[in-house]
């Protein structure tokens, strides 16, 4: 869970989301971007964000899409089932 609260101020519905600039969870309430240390992730899954991250626009988006599929999927594991997260698909 969060340790501190976004923009809305409570909310356990999160969306990941590439962005090269940003963080890649967002808040779906508010649209907020929150500080990925701010979660109770492991460290492996962390550097495996920021790493799709950097691959934003330098990989195909199909491939890019499914990685992070993946990856919503292990952070909704580490989040327990108290937390919805969404993937947001890029097209680019």
């Amino acid at each position: 869970m969060l340790k501190n609260v976004c923009k809305c101020k409570l909310t356990n519905s999160y969306k990941l989301e590439a962005d090269n600039v940003a963080d890649p969870i967002w808040c779906t309430t508010c649209g907020w971007n929150l500080d990925i240390d701010e979660f109770s992730l492991q460290d492996d899954l962390k550097n495996d964000l920021f790493e799709w991250i950097d691959q934003y626009k330098k990989i195909p988006a199909n491939k890019h899409n499914a990685i992070g599929q993946n990856l919503t999927e292990k952070v909704k594991e580490n989040l327990g089932s108290k937390c919805r997260v969404i993937f947001i698909p890029q097209n680019y």
